[in-house]
């Protein structure tokens, strides 16, 4: 909990700092490249995390899952740069504002990284080494942007020191960790083993690069429409869009081992009973996280950013209920994954990123900040429903394979 905590509100945490020691120009242009760097993040990680955890069955050693991450966070550099060069371009980015985007996409390199050491852990049933682990990180690595940045006041020198320090921390702690576990220590990966991996984890990578596309197209077409002021105010109230998600993984990740067990062994009516539990408890966090916010959200977030947000009480209540289903499409996405049925994801992804693609920019520029949280909102419930949609289909065929084995 601790560690998935400080994952998830580091963004938060890292805002809160910089916005009470610089202006609000500076707060959206970290918005916008938290945005990006969190996008080109899922090129590193390839969508494998919990299809490397639900490997049960060992169909592939840990030095095919290392290599294959080493490949992808190659790429998500190369995509990085081109990204920057070409928004640069088009958008008329200053060289500050571009080097800041890159720094903080080299800083989630480290997190792709260190992701498949810690997905390793988890498989072994010791998913408490890897939380230890990232705490520590997490806690020196906000520690330490929020002294350079008090110090220096520039956005760009916090960016450097911290994702030096984030490399180095992290690269001491999966040398001092790993060596507790045999696999880790497998040095020659079978290259055509390693894209085999890498072809069935596509659809995963496609459809958690999509998904994040969609939950922050609504940020790019701020980034392309209005200003980097209205863009930190967007960022402020969607913050709490992700406690939604947050508290579901609390909850919910340590039950993917034991949950991929269950449809293995074709326990399929405790496997449907727990996907409707989670659903419950989604439902519940929802309702809870919407009530708070109507009540204090915006006196509270407006003290935390040091900005007067009561224009946007609205807009956060919009958000929030779109955080709902954002929490529930998540987990019907890990459900769906531990049912092999990943390729069925993209369906989802793919029409709801066309419609973002095809309307967010109009939407934005006509209602404007309340548009982006309505839209968002939206395209949220539209995911939830195909995915739905996915697991029924995948659950009555897994019925029907067992009832043709029994009758066999």
């Amino acid at each position: 909990m601790a560690g998935s905590m400080l994952m998830a509100f580091q963004s938060v945490i890292l805002l809160v700092i910089l916005r009470r020691t610089m202006d609000l120009a500076a707060a959206g242009i970290f918005t916008i490249a938290n945005a990006n760097a969190n996008l080109f993040l899922t090129v590193g990680k390839f969508g494998m995390k919990n299809f490397q955890v639900s490997d049960v069955k060992k169909q592939f050693g840990f030095a095919e899952y290392r290599c294959s991450r080493w490949i992808s966070s190659a790429a998500m550099i190369a995509v990085s740069c081109v990204y920057v060069l070409i928004a640069s371009i088009k958008n008329g980015y200053s060289a500050e504002k571009s080097m800041i985007i890159i720094w903080m996409c080299l800083y989630k390199v480290v997190d792709a990284i260190e992701d498949v050491y810690y997905g390793e852990y988890q498989q072994k049933n010791r998913l408490d080494v890897g939380a230890k682990a990232l705490t520590l990180r997490m806690v020196a690595t906000v520690l330490i942007f929020a002294a350079v940045v008090i110090i220096t006041r520039n956005l760009l020198v916090s960016m450097i020191i911290s994702t030096v320090a984030t490399a180095l921390l992290a690269f001491i702690l999966i040398w001092t960790t790993a060596r507790e576990f045999e696999d880790t220590r497998q040095r020659s990966p079978e290259m055509k083993r390693v894209m085999q991996l890498m072809w069935l984890c596509l659809p995963l990578f496609l459809g958690a690069f999509l998904a994040f596309y969609i939950g922050n197209a609504p940020k790019y077409s701020i980034d392309a429409i209005l200003s980097d002021e209205l863009q930190a105010c967007y960022g402020f109230i969607s913050m709490p869009v992700f406690v939604i998600g947050l508290l579901n993984n609390f909850i919910f990740n340590p039950l993917i081992y034991r949950m991929s067990c269950l449809w293995n062994e074709n326990k399929i009516g405790s496997f449907i009973k727990r996907t409707l539990i989670q659903t419950i408890i989604v439902c519940i966090i929802t309702a809870v996280c919407v009530g708070a916010a109507y009540i204090c959200g915006i006196p509270i977030l407006s003290w935390l950013y040091n900005t007067d947000l009561s224009a946007y009480k609205n807009e956060l209540l919009v958000m929030l209920l779109g955080g709902g289903f954002l929490g529930l499409s998540g987990l019907l996405n890990i459900i769906i994954t531990i049912m092999r049925r990943q390729p069925a994801l993209l369906i989802g992804y793919v029409v709801t990123a066309a419609l973002a693609l095809a309307f967010s920019n109009t939407v934005v520029r006509r209602y404007g900040v309340m548009g982006a949280a309505a839209f968002y909102t939206v395209i949220m419930l539209v995911l939830c429903v195909i995915f739905a949609v996915i697991f029924i289909i995948g659950i009555v065929k897994k019925k029907g394979e067992k009832e043709c084995s029994s009758t066999v």
